[in-house]
């Protein structure tokens, strides 16, 4: 699934799409720059150029504001192409060492140009994830096989890319895979010079520039300094300080003698002198690094945007055009994971959506409601392992919660519908749960007078007067627009990450640096939302295979026979797969996994620790989840704990 775009062309924002080296339309111009600035700038290019300007004032202010913003950012598209030259050299190095491997001393050269490759890749990712995400993908994704569910369960695409050459590199014995390497670093040629055709025709605006900036910034702090991209070799904090020095240089051509660019040149080299100073990922204090560094960057780019007179695409995305950080009180817009054609919700129809909740006319029967499974004191679970249908008996999976269910793509454990207006009718209309129809439903609501009234409130902007407002499509937009409105991000740790270093305590903060760096939780479930849906676009939604067990077993564990996206999908590496849940408020929706197999958070941070379902004796063939343990110490693991229980947030969701 793509989130909505009228900047970037949809297509290249999907999974295994075919993507254009043509430029992203263009959002209208705002006011490039601020008139001092203008006016030396503009006197240099027509130097510079030699040309020569005509025609009315006004249009030559205008003209020349265009030239200075073609100018500035082809230079920022140089720099990514300049960092493109140095990554085909030296992952033409890299290549050569490999087929020379043989001795320890070749392997570590090897390594070493392998460090210096990725960096090179870092220094130009800013402009690569932005406008050639599926081959950067194919340069940069997991070492993991793809499905292209839209060809069949068989179009299982085997991973390429530097993290691929990064396992066979960095294993125990790489002489013994010297085959394989070479193979996948042709590939990586392959790919190298792809992108490099791409990018060599690029064109972009200042809008794109700012953006694609913003982005990376986010990207570094949610997959960058979490070890996601680096999972084996461990260099995420040297890759951090290359992305760091590539972002400089993409903003070097707007540098500027004002105090919103001199203040982002200091930030940007006080974070990179911090990255140096800390290479090891044990040591490293991410909470600070966020707050102190990267947050105050992010704020700082914004700033210099705007002294410059630069807009913002206008485009509707889940990281909010107009945030500066991903942990902004605005960051995150539901509308972007909500049909294209939704517009704004008003509040008439959120508490319609709320009185349906509650309303056990939605069954067949009448003797259940949403709210029967989806308890609001329960933080919208039920306390169950796996929740009971309408005779009673269990139903399939464990119930979850439903605050910030509109911050992600895909509903439901396995992923099978897309929107919340989908899942609303799974529901009503599956026989084990609701057992009712939507026309039927619709008949029962229209006989209610006052139901009516609130339909007309929520739905009225241009019904006549004789129509009903009561339909299937309203009820599901009801319901779904109440789901919408239940996202809560002003947990202690989002208050703590956005500086309010009390909002927690010192385990918590303890916790969240073992849950980004030695737990490696934030690889799966990605910052802030600490859901699957990848950042920082937030279009996919990942799902994973962890290995869990029919019950709390240690030893001689056997799988839960559940298949999970294997059901859907019928594509082997599915098989036992589901989606990445959110942990907020993951200490008031006991028990845990699909099955329910876990009681507490301590019994789940146990399995993790031992690593997974192969850890625990069991047979497994495609688990995602790494098999060797994290090694974590007991205070570790109860620092774990807290910072979980500090993602705790439903103000405001307990009203029935």
């Amino acid at each position: 699934m793509s989130l909505h775009s009228n900047g970037r062309p949809v297509e290249a924002q999907r999974a295994g799409s075919k993507e254009s080296a043509v430029p992203w339309s263009r959002a209208p111009r705002a006011r490039r720059t601020t008139c001092a600035i203008a006016a030396i700038a503009i006197a240099a290019i027509v130097a510079g150029t030699g040309c020569r300007v005509t025609g009315s004032p006004q249009d030559q202010r205008a003209n020349l504001a265009s030239r200075l913003s073609d100018h500035r950012a082809a230079q920022s598209v140089a720099a990514w192409r300049a960092s493109l030259d140095t990554l085909g050299w030296r992952v033409a190095t890299l290549d050569s060492l490999a087929h020379q491997l043989g001795t320890p001393h070749v392997v570590a050269q090897a390594r070493a140009a392998f460090a210096d490759a990725r960096r090179a890749f870092k220094q130009a990712e800013v402009g690569l994830e932005y406008y050639a995400p599926t081959t950067t993908h194919a340069l940069n994704g997991p070492a993991l096989p793809e499905v292209d569910e839209a060809e069949g369960p068989e179009a299982v695409a085997a991973p390429t890319g530097f993290q691929v050459v990064e396992e066979l590199l960095f294993a125990d014995d790489p002489m013994a895979q010297q085959e394989t390497l070479c193979e996948e670093l042709t590939v990586l040629r392959q790919l190298v010079t792809r992108v490099k055709t791409m990018m060599a025709v690029q064109v972009t605006t200042d809008d794109r520039i700012f953006d694609a900036v913003k982005l990376e910034i986010a990207r570094i702090v949610s997959l960058g300094i979490t070890g996601f991209d680096s999972p084996v070799a461990g260099h995420s904090l040297s890759e951090a300080f290359a992305a760091l020095e590539g972002i400089e240089r993409t903003l070097r051509p707007y540098r500027a003698a004002t105090e919103t660019g001199r203040t982002l040149d200091s930030l940007l080299r006080h974070a990179q002198r911090a990255l140096r100073e800390t290479r090891a990922q044990p040591d490293f204090d991410s909470y600070a690094f966020i707050v102190q560094h990267f947050n105050p960057i992010a704020v700082a780019v914004h700033d210099h945007r705007v002294a410059l007179g630069i807009g913002v695409p206008t485009e509707r995305r889940g990281f909010a055009m107009q945030a500066s950080t991903l942990f902004d009180t605005n960051a995150f817009d539901p509308r972007a994971f909500a049909p294209i054609d939704l517009v704004a919700e008003p509040a008439a129809r959120v508490e319609l959506g709320r009185r349906l909740f509650h309303d056990v006319r939605l069954s067949g029967d009448g003797a259940r409601a949403c709210s029967s499974c989806h308890i609001p004191e329960r933080a919208f679970t039920d306390g169950l392992p796996k929740s009971r249908g309408r005779s009673g008996q269990p139903l399939p999976r464990n119930t979850p919660s439903v605050i910030n269910i509109g911050l992600q793509v895909g509903s439901f454990s396995d992923l099978r519908t897309t929107y919340l207006e989908d899942q609303v009718t799974a529901v009503i209309e599956n026989v084990d749960e609701m057992h009712a129809k939507l026309p039927d439903v619709v008949a029962v609501l229209r006989r209610d007078t006052v139901m009516s009234a609130h339909f007309r409130d929520a739905f009225s902007v241009s019904a006549a007067p004789h129509d009903s407002l009561i339909t299937g499509a309203h009820i599901r937009g009801a319901l779904a627009a109440y789901m919408r409105s239940l996202t809560r991000l002003n947990a202690p740790v989002d208050r703590a990450l956005r500086g309010d270093s009390s909002a927690w305590t010192p385990s918590a903060r303890r916790g969240f640096n073992v849950f980004v760096g030695k737990g490696r939780c934030a690889t799966c479930h990605f910052l802030p939302l600490t859901n699957g849906t990848v950042p920082p676009m937030f279009q996919k939604s990942d799902v994973e295979v962890i290995g869990v067990p029919v019950r709390a077993d240690t030893t001689g564990a056997h799988i839960d026979s559940d298949p999970g996206r294997f059901r859907i999908s019928r594509a082997e590496p599915h098989r036992h797969a589901f989606r990445t849940p959110s942990l907020r408020n993951v200490a008031l929706t006991a028990p845990y996994m699909h099955n329910g197999a876990y009681r507490t958070l301590e019994s789940v941070i146990d399995f993790y620790n031992r690593g997974g379902g192969a850890g625990i004796g069991a047979s497994l063939a495609n688990q995602t989840l790494p098999r060797n343990g994290l090694q974590l110490s007991t205070s570790e693991r109860q620092d774990l704990v807290t910072f979980l229980q500090a993602l705790t947030d439903t103000t405001g969701t307990q009203r029935r």
